[in-house]
């Protein structure tokens, strides 16, 4: 049987594997989360943009000047904020191939200690299987040993005859 602390360690490594795993989940979820209601605040900005263009044309449909130049500006406006969309879905992603190396790294160096573990837990109930094998070989040896020597040889018994 292995020592307890052999287990331990075993189980200990394999938790931090598990961990490791379930916070590079629970990060990807966060950055997820971010873009996309970064993405759906742009959305809804967008469109309170178009009707508010489309109400001010509405409004005066002769004031082409004034009309043409909110249009460039909410134009401007969206492309500025599509720039910041991309430039925060290039950090996340960045954010994330980083967070997965590092996941990774954990993963392989837990994976290692539990190896190590298995290996050690397996040396020592090999050895301890092995002294209880030699024990037992050693008692059956001396018994039979003992034994022998103090057996005397037998006779041969007469068989009673048949023939009689």
């Amino acid at each position: 049987m292995p020592k307890v602390e052999t287990v331990d360690k075993f189980f200990n490594a394999v938790t931090d594997a598990y961990d490791a795993l379930m916070d590079a989940a629970k990060s990807a979820n966060d950055r997820g989360y971010r873009v996309s209601r970064r993405l759906i605040d742009e959305i809804e900005r967008g469109q309170k943009e178009a009707v508010d263009l489309t109400r001010r044309l509405s409004l005066s449909p002769r004031d082409v000047p004034g009309f043409f130049s909110s249009a460039v500006r909410n134009v401007t406006d969206a492309q500025g904020r599509a720039l910041d969309l991309t430039r925060q879905l290039l950090d996340e992603v960045t954010d994330g191939g980083r967070e997965s190396r590092d996941t990774v790294r954990k993963v392989i160096e837990a994976n290692r200690q539990a190896g190590q573990a298995a290996i050690e837990a397996t040396r020592e109930s090999v050895t301890r299987a092995g002294s209880a094998v030699q024990n037992i070989r050693g008692r059956v040896s001396s018994n039979g040993t003992a034994r022998a020597a103090s057996a005397s040889p037998r006779k041969s018994r007469p068989t009673a005859s048949t023939n009689a």
